[in-house]
């Protein structure tokens, strides 16, 4: 007699379960499922410091808000999904207060900041991009450090693209804002 195979179902983790696995501290969790996300190499920690930094005095000498690295966003819900930019700017109205600060954030950041690593997809970090984009974000940043540009995206204009050369501007996320990527890109 034939053995039927059932298909098992995957039962999809909530925001809140992947917060208290221990999986939460290498994986994001997409559409529900925990994905794990590779470690980065030398160059990149070395540009998110360094772009955390400039941004982090930035935000902090004017009150804007908070700079964090590798913290959870809560995209989406049912299915969940918790993705963690290399870098991210919370504005002072959303930056989460008491108990709130332990979880994940709630919504998308004002600022997300994506640094591409060699072994990246250019389909995934789109694919970033457009749902940090269609959960709230004002801006996402993409930092290319072997091109030595960053793309700006926003919903309302077309990408802009920053080449090694010219001085990133904050544009109207953070006014004022600016970052000669010469700096960035120094070897």
């Amino acid at each position: 007699m034939p053995v039927l195979e059932m298909p098992v179902e995957e039962k999809l983790m909530t925001a809140d379960e992947f917060f208290q696995s221990p999986l939460s501290a290498t994986h994001e969790l997409i559409e529900g499922k925990a994905v794990f996300v590779a470690p980065v190499g030398f160059e990149h920690g070395d540009s998110a410091v360094d772009i955390a930094g400039y941004l982090r005095a930035f935000v902090r000498q004017r009150k804007l808000g908070s700079v964090v690295v590798e913290v959870g966003f809560v995209l989406r819900r049912s299915p969940d999904v918790v993705r963690a930019p290399d870098i991210a700017f919370v504005e002072s109205s959303r930056v989460p207060e008491g108990r709130q600060r332990k979880k994940f954030v709630e919504g998308a950041p004002t600022l997300a900041v994506e640094i591409v690593s060699p072994g990246d997809l250019w389909s995934e970090v789109e694919d970033k991009v457009n749902l940090y984009l269609e959960a709230g974000s004002a801006a996402v940043w993409i930092v290319e450090p072997d091109a030595q540009t960053v793309t700006v995206r926003t919903v309302d204009a077309a990408p802009r693209v920053w080449r090694r050369n010219e001085i990133l501007q904050g544009g109207a996320v953070l006014p004022g804002f600016e970052l000669p990527l010469a700096e960035l890109f120094e070897a």
